[in-house]
């Protein structure tokens, strides 16, 4: 599965060149063992990112990490794969060359993702003083498609007979969680450890994809009441006054009394916008609004709306508003 003329990952911090935790992710992507472990520095923040297991077919990575403060990360993918993400902290999200949307994965959601095309390229931010906790499991296709073999009629369902890329979220079920909890805590080492493995992965599939198939056959578009309107007007509102630094969805929606689902489908449903898309919206709004009042440099205009890049925003506001901050600054306010 290992490349070792090309790596198959490579991880880079967008704003920290020489951020130390680079070096480390890219190990733990490219190295080919089954103990390897980076603690998180304190000058950065604390947790861990642990290599449970990686051989040829599959690599299993457990991360759990809260950094002190914005980190930014760049990742590049030269290598065909299937991805499963399981989301144990607080929501993480992801933005994908070439797509407008940012995906993002709440508590208690998973993702799984079977990519075809090799270079893939996807920027996380990880907000300061969140836990992030995740676990991620990577497959190599040969090894997908023997799985996959043996339920064929099961997996064209599961998959409409797709063959490029797909990708599909849905909620960790508790019997899936049992088996997240045992390969966390797998007793076994060396050789044992490879065939327990092998062996969880396997129950993990056949639990996933019958939970999944039976999640989509049954899946409703969300009902909302006037009362979850109500709470939903009343997240926006929360957000406009706290946009540069906004609850997360998790505690959001302990403030408005709605779970996260209802929360996250009908602000969409309602506003045509994820939160996060909203979040993103305002702050360049806000952002917009500081050029034109306030005597400003545009570093300080990205710095009070929560970006810690100015280049990051500067691509940002161009791409809402179709020009420069710096550009907007000199030949529209100031004009």
């Amino acid at each position: 599965m290992i490349n070792r003329k090309i790596e198959q990952y490579e991880i880079k911090n967008l704003v920290h060149e020489s951020c130390p935790v680079c070096k480390e992710l890219s190990n733990v992507y490219n190295l080919q063992t089954s103990r390897y472990q980076f603690e998180i520095p304190e000058e950065i923040g604390r947790g861990h990112i642990r290599q449970i297991i990686s051989c040829k077919d599959i690599q299993i990575v457990d991360f759990d990490m809260t950094f002190s403060r914005e980190v930014e990360f760049q990742g590049i993918s030269n290598t065909s794969h299937i991805d499963m993400f399981f989301c144990i902290g607080d929501e993480i999200g992801w933005e994908f060359r070439g797509k407008s949307d940012y995906f993002e994965l709440l508590n208690g959601e998973s993702l799984f993702a079977k990519a075809e095309s090799k270079e893939n390229i996807k920027r996380c931010i990880y907000l300061p003083e969140r836990n992030f906790h995740f676990m991620e499991i990577k497959i190599h296709p040969k090894k997908f498609e023997q799985i996959v073999e043996n339920i064929k009629k099961e997996w064209d369902m599961f998959s409409h007979k797709k063959h490029d890329d797909i990708f599909y979220r849905y909620k960790i079920t508790p019997s899936i969680n049992v088996i997240l909890q045992q390969i966390i805590k797998c007793p076994y080492e060396k050789g044992l450890k490879n065939i327990y493995m092998e062996g969880k992965i396997l129950e993990l599939f056949a639990i996933y994809f019958n939970e999944m198939i039976y999640q989509k056959k049954t899946h409703n578009s969300v009902r909302l009441s006037n009362e979850d309107i109500t709470s939903i007007y009343r997240a926006k509102e929360i957000l406009d006054n706290n946009i540069v630094n906004p609850p997360t969805l998790t505690v959001l929606s302990r403030m408005i009394c709605l779970n996260e689902f209802k929360l996250k489908n009908g602000f969409k449903e309602i506003f045509n916008q994820t939160v996060y898309a909203y979040i993103m919206d305002k702050r360049l709004e806000t952002a917009r609004l500081l050029l034109e009042e306030k005597n400003l440099q545009v570093s300080d205009v990205a710095s009070k709306i929560g970006y810690a890049n100015a280049s990051h925003f500067a691509l940002a506001f161009r791409k809402k508003f179709g020009i420069n901050p710096g550009e907007y600054l000199r030949n529209i306010v100031r004009h």
